[in-house]
């Protein structure tokens, strides 16, 4: 029986065999709410989805400074929200509230994940409605985007997150990246919605924009403004001829590759020093990188130096850096001394006070 992917959940689940029913009946949890009560809030960890039983509920978004509120949709039953974010492990895009008296079907992210996997109809009614929508989403964005300039708070957009909007609406200009302190940290120039030419802290070309992808400490704000040409000299030697599509699939695996790492290294608080007097780099997985070997094998060669300010001296992101030192480290090669805690200072003797006499 073909089945209605656009109708409400409870018809699809209608339709459905008995078993398939009973799998997802036994995942669901029912939630009651009380009319204004918050299900979540903008911003917070995504781990569940819902489904509405009865009542309705609105789905809203903040302005970085809280000043402003959109209405970004209504959903009564059969419909569905919280989805998008546990399909894409990424915080709450908007906040969702009862507008009455609610009744919710709450589905936790691993039994949701297994159910697209154990119920394919399940699954193929998911996808099919979030192709649906993320293909809406991206037409109003098209068109919001011939109105107005793209900005925001980079505490609620990371960078891969900006470049998919981007993307998607096929527009040239120019994206740029201010830290808190307003300083510019970072300009990606795209040509109908291909990065051209980029520069994130120290970093050019597509080095600087993995450097972007994994670097997700960054506080500041973003603003993308049309324009033809850059506004900023760039360097052609580092013009990135990336697919976008490419350039978004291996900035993610980047990005889990760099979280991978331990949190020691990925602070870069040791100093990286030699240990034999020849460079042997015969690693087919880092084969790529014996350039970058080298150069750091050449960089320490007279003595150990700081990790952080070892990195700031390449052209490469922190990702290779440290995979690059790592194998160093791992074939015997090159030792990373990691620096001890400072010690807690003794304090200083009290001081006699002059007016009083001393024994």
């Amino acid at each position: 029986m073909e089945h209605d992917f656009e109708a409400n959940f409870f018809t699809l689940h209608s339709l459905l065999d008995m078993g398939s029913r009973l799998e997802i009946d036994a995942a669901c949890a029912k939630v009651s709410y009380e009319a204004d009560q918050i299900i979540y809030r903008q911003g917070e960890e995504s781990n569940a989805m819902f489904i509405v039983v009865a009542g309705v509920v609105e789905a809203l978004t903040h302005s970085p400074d809280g000043k402003q509120t959109r209405s970004l949709a209504y959903m009564k039953k059969g419909d569905f929200f919280g989805d998008l974010g546990v399909l894409t492990a990424q915080p709450r895009f908007a906040t969702v509230r009862a507008c009455e008296p609610t009744q919710l079907l709450q589905i936790e992210k691993l039994m949701f994940i297994r159910l697209l996997d154990k119920v394919p109809k399940f699954g193929a009614y998911f996808a099919r409605n979030l192709a649906r929508r993320l293909h809406k989403t991206s037409s109003e964005a098209q068109l919001d985007t011939y109105l107005l300039d793209l900005g925001g708070n980079l505490q609620h957009f990371n960078l891969l997150i900006i470049f998919q909007a981007i993307t998607s609406i096929c527009r040239s200009g120019e994206l740029r990246l201010n830290n808190a302190s307003n300083d510019l940290i970072g300009s990606f120039f795209f040509h109908e919605g291909r990065v051209q030419f980029a520069r994130f802290m120290h970093l050019e070309g597509v080095e600087a924009v993995w450097q972007g992808f994994i670097d997700s400490t960054t506080e500041g704000a973003f603003s993308f403004r049309v324009v033809e040409k850059p506004t900023l000299p760039f360097n052609e030697t580092h013009k990135i001829e990336f697919d976008s599509t490419d350039l978004l699939i291996q900035g993610v695996s980047k990005r889990d590759e760099y979280l991978a790492i331990d949190e020691t290294w990925r602070n870069m608080k040791g100093r990286l020093h030699r240990k034999t007097e020849m460079l042997q780099w015969t690693n087919e997985v880092f084969a790529p990188f014996a350039p970058l070997a080298t150069r750091i094998w050449d960089l320490i060669s007279k003595r150990p130096q700081p990790l952080d300010s070892l990195w700031r001296r390449l052209n490469y992101s922190s990702l290779a850096f440290l995979q690059v030192a790592g194998e160093l480290v791992r074939s015997g090669q090159a030792e990373c001394i990691l620096d001890a805690p400072a010690e807690p200072q003794p304090e200083s003797p009290t001081e006699p006070n002059p007016a009083e006499p001393t024994t």
